[in-house]
């Protein structure tokens, strides 16, 4: 991925049970960085990871080539609907940079707990449903360069059913995937869009494929 940030697109996708305005304090810093930001919405809860991603492939289609640069950052579900559109269509990685943040690739024990119930299951939604697998979820690890920023600030009202470190809903080793450069921050789930720390990170990455400094490697919290 070459040139300078400017001219580097970078597409935002929220997670489950959030609005696209859910990323503009990310957006705005990320703009601050020099990236041009596009924040992607969906109805998270009403369909399926595959069906999101199908709709953010012609999303990105009306508005990207194929095989341009892009950034790409997905929070939470936002990060398996870029695995899930990876699958569908490789293209938009080839040259593409991409960090998830919470994103739980190994399934979400918080989710699994949630959906022992009916009430839980239609909290979760469609989409929802497909975090509560035990290990690697089903979607292939993305193609290019892909960083992963975990949160560790964990919730007490979630201790009896959510192993520490985690977020307060996912665990740090379910953020985890082969091969991937993984950091850490001292930050809640949804605080990982709101962490100024945080998106100097994203934004480093975004711009050189590494986090350099920024954030705690994982080491044995997986």
């Amino acid at each position: 991925m070459t040139g300078p940030a400017a001219e580097r697109p970078v597409v935002l996708v929220h997670g489950l049970w959030m609005p696209a305005a859910v990323m503009l304090p990310l957006a705005i810093r990320l703009r601050r960085a020099g990236f041009t930001p596009y924040r992607f919405g969906y109805p998270s809860r009403r369909h399926s990871v595959a069906d999101h991603a199908r709709r953010l492939d012609h999303w990105l289609g009306a508005r990207f080539e194929p095989g341009q640069p892009l950034g790409l950052v997905g929070h939470s579900l936002g990060g398996l609907v870029l695995r899930a559109l990876a699958q569908r269509n490789p293209a938009w990685f080839e040259t593409a940079r991409t960090v998830m943040l919470g994103t739980p690739n190994q399934g979400a024990s918080g989710a699994a707990f949630i959906a022992r119930w009916r009430e839980g299951r239609w909290w979760l939604g469609v989409a929802g449903r497909e975090l509560c697998g035990t290990g690697e979820l089903p979607w292939p690890a993305l193609p290019g360069e892909t960083g992963v920023i975990a949160g560790t600030r964990w919730r007490w009202w979630t201790r009896w059913f959510l192993d520490r470190p985690n977020d307060g809903l996912v665990r740090v080793a379910e953020t985890a995937l082969p091969r991937t450069e993984l950091r850490t921050f001292p930050v809640g789930h949804t605080g990982l869009l709101l962490n100024r720390r945080v998106a100097k990170a994203a934004a480093h990455f975004l711009r050189e494929g590494r986090f350099g400094e920024h954030g705690e490697p994982a080491g044995g919290l997986c």
